[in-house]
């Protein structure tokens, strides 16, 4: 018996967003834009609150700087019940931190401090708690530098010998990244990246030859983001299939792949189907993308689950 629904382990940070941006002033001028926020983000952190918004006993496992950035991403963390037990303090970097000039079309270019997220790691002897959980999420590998490599398989592998369901996504990935990647598949049960980041690392092209290209070296389940396309997966069992995205206005997509990550993780604490978990997912990420920041307009499960079923869909593409 596990205390937790999710352990989320990984990449935490906190973002400061804008928008709409067009343009930064020059020089010293200044120019007015409509709202500013700051919010638990990351590809570990922003899952973990939005899967603690709908309703998971969910446990938070990174590290922070010894700052008040540190001090508010914990706060808010526990403000929405997250468990923070496991949330270590880095007196040597100041917390992970991005500032986000989000444009009128959602996109957002960013500005990174690295920070705490390059030194957070776990050793063995922390392991019993950080797999306390029913579901195990891992994400940010990239740009955790002294977590990725063997210290990220010997964890996963634990999370298995525990009998531990497991999910996966990374960051900022490149044809390099596969290389931290690769070692990792066969001891991953849902991988979720984005097409764009999949088909960087394979070296390949479209959904359907990416996602097998990573089904052919051990993920169980590739479940593949395509932003205004929908999303693909290729399960272990059944037939892949593609489902459209929702069509509504979307007003920044920071932490769209976080929160559809947390609709995968809530559908498989409800013992779904994966192709009802994506369904869901994708209603997570469209609550999200149509507000700022990681969470969004998320609201409940029960308003999630209305989302779902009334929200339209686009017509199904190609992709």
């Amino acid at each position: 018996m596990t205390t937790f629904d999710v352990s989320c382990v990984g990449f935490a940070v906190l973002d400061i967003l804008g928008r709409p941006v067009t343009a930064i002033p020059e020089g010293g001028r200044a120019d007015f834009i409509e709202e500013i926020r700051m919010t638990v983000a990351g590809t570990a952190a922003a899952t973990a609150m939005d899967c603690a918004i709908l309703g998971l006993r969910t446990r938070m496992v990174s590290s922070v700087g010894n700052d008040d950035i540190g001090d508010f991403l914990i706060s808010k963390m526990q403000s929405y019940g997250m468990d923070t037990a496991m949330m270590s303090r880095d007196p040597g970097n100041q917390t992970s931190s991005t500032i986000l000039p989000v444009r009128p079309n959602g996109e957002r270019p960013a500005l990174h401090v690295r920070g705490s997220a390059t030194t957070f790691t776990l050793v063995p002897e922390q392991y019993a708690d950080a797999l306390d959980a029913k579901i195990v999420h891992l994400g940010g590998t990239g740009l955790l530098w002294a977590f990725d490599g063997q210290p990220s398989v010997n964890f996963l592998k634990a999370a298995k010998a525990a009998g531990r369901t497991t999910t996966f996504d990374l960051i900022q990935a490149n044809p390099e990244t596969v290389e931290k990647v690769l070692p990792l598949l066969p001891y991953i049960d849902y991988f979720i990246p984005s097409i764009e980041e999949a088909e960087e690392m394979a070296g390949t092209s479209g959904p359907e030859a990416t996602a097998r290209w990573f089904r052919e070296r051990g993920v169980r389940n590739a479940i593949l983001t395509l932003g205004g396309d929908g999303v693909y997966a290729d399960p272990e069992d059944g037939v892949p299939f593609t489902l459209p995205a929702h069509d509504i206005e979307v007003v920044d997509t920071t932490g769209c792949g976080d929160s559809f990550t947390a609709g995968i993780i809530i559908g498989l604490s409800k013992g779904w189907d994966l192709r009802r978990c994506a369904r869901f997912a994708s209603a997570v990420a469209a609550q999200v993308a149509m507000g700022l920041g990681s969470d969004g307009k998320l609201g409940s499960f029960e308003d999630t689950l209305h989302a779902m079923e009334t929200l339209p869909l686009k017509e199904l593409t190609d992709a």
